[in-house]
């Protein structure tokens, strides 16, 4: 399927915005998920159907990446939008919350998911240790992940990612057999499905994924992995 590449200023006219699906990220670091969420959206929506918009510490100046500063970012970004938005955010709008576990408070994790049930439309996405387990999924399969920590899962990704011979970041990553395979794999390691917190060396962002998959030019799901 040839599929065209949208730009920038294609994402900055209103037109585009007014009858689209509109996902709010709000992300708990400014690198890595915002270039995986925006390659993703650049590659694989068409702007007037599905559209991601990023909530950052400067849209807000809610500085912190806590679970309860996520919270405040997200009641700072819905009550006092940015200005330059191609729209105007509401509490009915589509609030994805992607974070990882880090050295957060504990009790900060059931707020911030009670947060979530308050609004008309939001969820939270966690990845354990951090949002590279969801990257290393792309590469390998959970049995193989060998880090224990968010340090450890850096370099780790590092390591794949050269062995790999992808060329770059995000981009590489996000192919249809890449996506597809990273979501099968992190479906397998989720043994906490009636959680919305995960064990360890696994990652929620996978329920993420699928969902933007049905609003993508890929349109496709995962089917359930079978049973080892």
């Amino acid at each position: 399927m040839e599929r065209k590449r949208f730009t920038l200023d294609d994402y900055n006219k209103k037109e585009s915005f007014k009858d689209a699906t509109k996902f709010f990220i709000v992300y708990e670091g400014e690198d890595k998920e915002p270039k995986y969420f925006g390659t993703f959206n650049n590659l694989f929506f068409e702007p007037k159907k599905a559209s991601i918009l990023h909530v950052f510490e400067k849209d807000t100046n809610v500085v912190g990446s806590q679970p309860k500063k996520l919270i405040e970012r997200a009641k700072s970004f819905i009550e006092n939008p940015p200005k330059d938005l191609p729209v105007t955010p509401s509490a009915e709008d589509k609030f994805r919350f992607v974070l990882d576990v880090d050295q957060h408070p504990p009790e900060e994790y059931p707020e911030l998911k009670a947060y979530c049930e308050s609004l008309v439309d939001a969820n939270l996405f966690i990845s354990n240790y951090c949002f590279e387990i969801w990257l290393l999924f792309h590469l390998d399969e959970r049995e193989n992940i060998q880090c224990t920590t968010s340090k450890e899962s850096k370099t780790e990704l590092g390591e794949k990612h050269t062995t790999s011979k992808i060329k770059n970041y995000p981009k590489g990553y996000l192919t249809p057999d890449l996506i597809l395979k990273a979501i099968e794999r992190a479906e397998k390691a989720d043994i906490n499905k009636d959680s919305y917190f995960p064990a360890v060396k696994s990652t929620k962002v996978y329920l993420l994924m699928k969902e933007l998959l049905r609003y993508s030019l890929i349109n496709k799901e995962v089917i359930e992995p079978q049973a080892p």
